[in-house]
């Protein structure tokens, strides 16, 4: 497969609060544990100590995060709402296990505070949630005339273990799902844009690359060129590429406003089980590339994107539904 000259880094983004807004940044530190900052919290139900997400609560979107390091505070808005502000350091007097699916984590309690706000968003937007509901999606359950208490819970970058790999000793995953680090390409969602119009799927509609909530975005490269990615170079950190990521229903939900696209009973992700599944799992869909760092550093908007090794082609998954019409 040709590929582009030179693609480069257009665009970074975190997401402090898993579920929650993203921040759009120019430059970024890469540790361990991913890009600084990012998924570092995360609501959980307090009778369970299991994550909550969008996937419940789609009303999360319009809860928006701004990490400010010089005061080390993590500040939350919401509509309806006063401001949260908290230390990005957690106390460490209250102590949890947290379930994020299989996994069983440490973290730590923000707090009485913190617990009463988003009790109260979660409440004032029960509507919001009951009208916007995604399909039966990894067990998370509905939304009920009652809603259960939550607790905001964060990492301790010292006393954290959830390893990213077997063969990635000191590598961690935060509280995202199962890397510390997603990239995304514009070309490759050009083409899914352009299908899911040309078959009339979307009503016309296009979706941007945000609906995904990967870390990274890459330009110039060839349509699903990153399918065949094993080691990559952003700036001046290197990557190691694990796998395609599989989608949920969150990229049917506008990161903006929490809404539910108006088309097929979970938007793209009905588009990309048919389109973007594998033969090791075709029930399932697939856009972007989880991935971890081999290396520490500061990655730039506008760093070149330089892969320093392809997986075997005789090893590369392909997708098992039809071509698209870009193929």
């Amino acid at each position: 497969m040709p590929v582009a000259a030179e693609p480069t880094l257009s665009a970074i983004r975190i997401y402090p609060v898993k579920s929650c807004h993203c921040v759009q940044l120019e430059e970024c530190e890469i540790g361990a544990l991913g890009p600084k900052y990012d998924r570092r919290f995360m609501f959980i139900e307090e009778s369970n100590k299991r994550f909550i997400t969008q996937r419940k609560y789609s009303s999360m979107a319009l809860i928006r995060p701004l990490v400010d390091v010089k005061n080390d505070t993590l500040t939350l808005t919401g509509p309806g709402q006063p401001d949260l502000t908290l230390p990005l350091t957690p106390p460490k007097d209250n102590k949890l296990t947290v379930t994020v699916w299989k996994d069983t984590i440490t973290a730590y309690d923000m707090g009485d505070e913190a617990a009463a706000w988003i009790g109260k968003f979660f409440k004032d937007h029960r509507q919001h949630n009951q009208m916007n509901p995604h399909s039966d999606d990894g067990g998370m359950g509905g939304i009920g005339p009652d809603v259960p208490p939550a607790r905001l819970v964060a990492i301790d970058e010292e006393d954290y273990s959830r390893p990213a790999h077997d063969r990635l000793p000191g590598i961690h995953t935060a509280f995202s799902d199962s890397s510390p680090i997603s990239f995304g390409c514009e070309s490759s969602l050009q083409d899914v844009n352009d299908n899911l119009i040309q078959s009339g799927l979307s009503k016309g509609q296009s979706i941007p690359i945000d609906r995904f909530r990967n870390n990274l975005t890459i330009a110039g490269t060839i349509p699903w060129d990153e399918d065949e990615w094993l080691v990559v170079q952003i700036g001046e950190v290197t990557f190691y590429v694990m796998r395609p990521t599989a989608r949920c229903t969150v990229p049917g939900f506008n990161q903006d406003t929490g809404i539910k696209d108006n088309w097929g009973k979970s938007g793209v992700l009905d588009y990309l089980k048919v389109k973007r599944n594998l033969v090791t799992n075709p029930k399932q869909g697939y856009f972007c590339v989880d991935a971890a760092p081999l290396t520490k550093g500061t990655i730039r908007v506008g760093d070149p994107v330089k892969i320093l090794e392809r997986i075997p082609a005789d090893k590369v998954e392909r997708p098992v539904g039809p071509p698209s019409s870009n193929e």
